[in-house]
């Protein structure tokens, strides 16, 4: 059943209990009020007649009161008129014909004063006594209380007949009006909801099929046009990236023919300079012309090696999308490619603090967090100019030496034609100096690598949107529910915390992320009355638990970018002994990553208020882990998170979005 059909039943339903609800309090007001009216009716007739007895018995007339009950019984309405003794024999009656016997109502009926009894729903009986007063004394006892009591019978069929007519048209017209609310419910949920799903959905198979100016048409401001405005802002920058892309390789090319054809024209011009000294000097020149060809050769065949390193390092850095792991492979690489004992990577940010490593050969990289370039003048000047430098320095700091030759080279490094770092080297390993060849390779190098830090951080601002974006569906999830909120944001922190722990690499931790913040997605296909229910769940309410593994595949299906995701997601509640679901998969079998998830997922619903009970103190929690490990939590895995919370500690849990914790939650830190 889908969700638009699930919304209008209950809104249906909904509005027919109240009908049902209002039309049967009418019904019953109705009721009562006609058997008020006929109360009140019977009530004035039974004075009447009883105030015609009292003048009949003083005038001493005592026929008159048979007469009296004919008149009135003439009304079509009153079925019977009757004045019968103490013991329900009839004195007096429309129908002459049943004085003296018994009346069967009288008998029938428990006998109240002023209360009329409803017998068949057609009519109405109303009993009220006759007071013996000093004018009945001629002829009744004056021990006796009363002297009889009249007894009145009227037809109510027509009132009922009438208030029937009334239930049915209540009855139909709150039917068409479920109807009317249902076909307009159907309308409105089409047009705002399912109309612009559809072409969301539309636009995403134009993408996949490869029509990269396919976009969401955005109608609204609502939450729906927010996720499609952001749907077109990541492929707008995904086809962005792609043609920037194919821009720089169409440079890189053409840099490259550029340096094939610089290396022609010296090997020319050398040429003719042997050939010039053959024609001064015959023997010399012969001599001299063999040792430089040599000396050529060597820094030809050097120069050929370098570029077709460089070439191999630029195919690797553009396969490299992590800007942290990019640098410091530039400045390692760069060290192994000149021969450098240290090599310094600078890149300044907009509006961020600059970033600076350290590579030292033999002690690896490091950041240099309060390394500031201004501070040194050469440093400073290679800012400002945006101009490669080569330095020769004494032991002292001073400037000397060649200045073609130097311990000290550095280029600047530049994006979109501003300077927005350097690249600085110092100190060959074989005490020698750098050349201008090396300051050239250097220049081509600091090209490709902002080139590849360029991309990385396009990638790491698309990863950003798509993050929000899928935030964004997570969040409208857990929206309506307190006890699941933020629930996908935590789990995440703790699952790339441990993942970091473990030692797994950046490609792993992000597809661990995108996991991690997606695992509950399926439960958006679940009714949320058994999701938040507080008791126990019933077997039939735990099986469609159960699917939420599979609803959330299912719906991450067409994205191929996720397969990773989708297998840490379907995998989540399977159990290492084997027990678990969807597929019952064991021990090995199951991903690591899914079973870093399936840890961290549980701690968080032990650490949190859930429907069905308060949050767990901490050293139960850790109870918990160490009796399940090996059954339902892989034991290495358990071991290794255990022993993360103990080396963060309190605060890194304050910082995942726990409350401070209780004396017995405690019980972690302190067992740890």
């Amino acid at each position: 059943m889908i969700i638009k059909t699930k919304i209008i039943i209950i809104i249906a339903l909904t509005i027919m209990l109240s009908v049902g609800f209002v039309t049967t309090v009418l019904l019953r007001m109705q009721t009562n009020k006609m058997l008020d009216d006929t109360l009140q009716n019977s009530a004035f007739i039974g004075d009447l007649i009883a105030r015609s007895i009292q003048n009949s018995m003083k005038e001493g007339k005592k026929q008159d009161v048979q007469k009296i009950i004919e008149n009135i019984g003439r009304n079509r309405e009153i079925l019977d008129i009757r004045i019968l003794s103490v013991d329900g024999t009839i004195l007096r009656s429309v129908k002459s014909s049943e004085i003296g016997s018994k009346s069967k109502d009288y008998l029938q009926n428990t006998f109240r004063e002023n209360h009329p009894i409803l017998s068949d729903e057609k009519t109405v009986s109303f009993f009220k006594n006759i007071p013996n007063q000093k004018d009945c004394y001629g002829c009744h006892n004056s021990s006796q209380p009363m002297i009889g009591i009249i007894h009145i019978k009227q037809d109510v069929s027509r009132n009922f007949a009438a208030m029937m007519s009334l239930k049915r048209l209540l009855a139909i017209s709150g039917i068409i009006i479920v109807l009317v609310v249902s076909l307009v419910l159907s309308i409105l949920f089409s047009h705002f909801i399912m109309n612009p799903l559809k072409n969301l959905l539309t636009t995403i198979r134009d993408i996949e099929k490869g029509n990269w100016d396919a976009t969401v048409k955005v109608g609204s401001e609502d939450e729906i046009g927010s996720i499609g405005s952001a749907f077109n802002k990541m492929v707008f920058e995904i086809n962005q990236l792609y043609k920037k892309n194919i821009g720089k390789e169409r440079e890189l090319s053409k840099i490259k023919l550029e340096l094939e054809h610089k290396n022609k024209v010296e090997g020319l011009n050398s040429r003719l300079e042997l050939k010039l000294k053959e024609l001064e000097t015959a023997n010399k020149a012969i001599s001299s012309l063999s040792k430089e060809i040599k000396s050529k050769n060597l820094s030809l065949e050097k120069a050929v090696d370098r570029l077709k390193i460089i070439n191999d390092i630029g195919r690797m850095l553009t396969s490299i999308i992590e800007t942290e792991e990019l640098m410091r492979i530039i400045i390692r690489t760069t060290a192994d490619l000149i021969s450098a004992e240290k090599v310094i990577l600078h890149i300044k940010h907009d509006g961020k603090p600059s970033t600076t490593l350290q590579y030292q050969r033999g002690l690896g990289s490091e950041h240099l967090n309060d390394f500031s370039l201004e501070f040194n003048p050469y440093y400073s000047n290679l800012l400002n100019t945006g101009k490669p430098l080569i330095i020769s320095t004494s032991n002292n700091g001073d400037s000397a030496g060649d200045a073609r030759h130097g311990s000290l080279i550095g280029v600047p490094l530049k994006m979109k034609g501003q300077t927005v770092g350097a690249l600085l080297i110092e100190n060959k390993t074989d005490g020698g100096y750098f050349t201008e060849d090396e300051l050239e390779i250097l220049s081509t190098l600091s090209n490709q690598a902002m080139v590849a830090i360029e991309n990385a951080s396009l990638y790491e601002r698309l990863k950003g949107n798509y993050f929000s974006t899928i935030q964004s569906l997570v969040n409208a999830l857990e929206a309506n529910d307190r006890f699941t909120k933020g629930h996908s944001e935590r789990v995440k922190l703790l699952a790339l915390e441990l993942g970091h722990h473990i030692g797994l690499d950046y490609r792993e931790l992000e597809i661990l992320e995108h996991a991690s913040i997606l695992h509950d997605i399926g439960k958006i296909g679940i009714d949320s009355i058994v999701l938040q229910k507080q008791g126990k769940l019933t077997s039939k309410e735990y099986s469609l638990i159960k699917g939420h593994p599979q609803i959330g595949d299912d719906i991450l299906g067409p994205v191929e970018t996720l397969d990773g995701v989708r297998n840490i997601i379907v995998q989540h509640h399977e159990r290492f002994d084997g027990t678990g679901y969807p597929y019952g998969l064991k021990g090995e079998e199951i991903s690591l990553k899914a079973r870093i998830l399936s840890v961290v997922d549980t701690f968080d619903a032990m650490m949190t208020d859930r429907p069905y009970r308060r949050a767990l103190p901490m050293n139960i929690i850790e109870t918990e882990l160490r009796e399940h490990a090996g059954t339902q939590f892989d034991p290495y895995v358990v071991n290794a998170f255990l022993e993360m919370l103990s080396a963060r500690g309190e605060t890194f849990l304050h910082s995942v979005g726990y409350s401070p914790l209780s004396a017995g939650q405690a019980g972690l830190q302190a067992t740890a």
